[in-house]
């Protein structure tokens, strides 16, 4: 019943989606559990943002959660990922986003699923365009800044490489651009540790520090709630990925629909690693 609001073929979905976005967002601030340690393994970990509970930061927080949604949404219509009146994969993102709103409204992951989906936007444009190289560059970049802020990010670092493969024909210069694209970040990253008289290794035991040994999730403080919903969005997205991409004639599309199912691998494992 929800969802049938979301695939209205007018400008009244949109309202809808955004309507749901500022319900979901003020809902989760309203009963959010202040997790300080959402900074450690962060580059944020170097600002004072463990105590700040503003009413400012909150309306940020809220903001953050719209912005991920309809920027998400705005890849999948633009691309033709998802026809330009359906809406319910972008709701969904959001609904899984909220578990981070909840811990905090500054979560590094709200800010890290905007650049992870900005890069993902830029490697699916570059199907068939002749100067890609800027694309190819930026969703590298991106992605690079996303593992920065949230290292559990990780796991998509070779998205970059799967996109172009799938998407583009060998060109060895467009894989030197992603492994710049990649490493660059993490040369400002140094420069502003040495800077602040950091440690130089904090890169590598953030990553580190965000991971474990691959066993079965732990069910305990809400974590059932949390994994059941991620298995629940990934069993969704899998399905109407292969639907859509059985029933669309469109190359792209089919391409497109791939690199998705391929970032796909990486959810599963996080969820028995993280």
């Amino acid at each position: 019943m929800l969802l049938r609001f979301l695939k209205i073929n007018d400008y009244r979905s949109w309202l809808y989606l955004f309507v749901f976005s500022l319900l979901m967002g003020l809902f989760a601030i309203s009963f959010g559990v202040k997790h300080t340690n959402v900074f450690e393994n962060s580059l944020l970990s170097l600002f004072n943002l463990e105590n700040a509970n503003s009413i400012s930061i909150k309306i940020m927080g809220v903001l953050l959660l719209t912005a991920n949604i309809f920027l998400f949404d705005y890849v999948l219509t633009s691309q033709e990922l998802t026809d330009s009146s359906n809406h319910v994969p972008a709701y969904l993102l959001g609904l899984y986003l909220i578990y981070a709103l909840v811990e905090n409204p500054l979560n590094p992951q709200l800010f890290a699923q905007l650049l992870l989906t900005f890069s993902f936007g830029r490697y699916i444009a570059t199907y068939r365009v002749e100067k890609a190289a800027p694309s190819i560059f930026d969703g590298a970049f991106c992605l690079s800044c996303a593992v920065i802020l949230y290292p559990p990010y990780w796991v998509f670092f070779a998205i970059g490489f799967i996109s172009i493969a799938v998407l583009r024909a060998f060109n060895l210069r467009e894989y030197s651009l992603v492994i710049i694209g990649l490493t660059l970040p993490y040369l400002f990253y140094y420069t502003i540790l040495f800077l602040c008289d950091q440690s130089m290794q904090k890169p590598i035991l953030d990553i580190t520090n965000s991971f474990h040994r691959p066993a079965m999730p732990e069910y305990f403080k809400g974590s059932f709630l949390i994994n059941f919903t991620s298995c629940l969005v990934i069993l969704f997205t899998i399905f109407f990925f292969i639907k859509k991409g059985t029933l669309s004639g469109r190359i792209k599309t089919q391409k497109a629909l791939t690199v998705f199912l391929w970032a796909l691998v990486p959810c599963i494992a996080a969820i028995f690693i993280t």
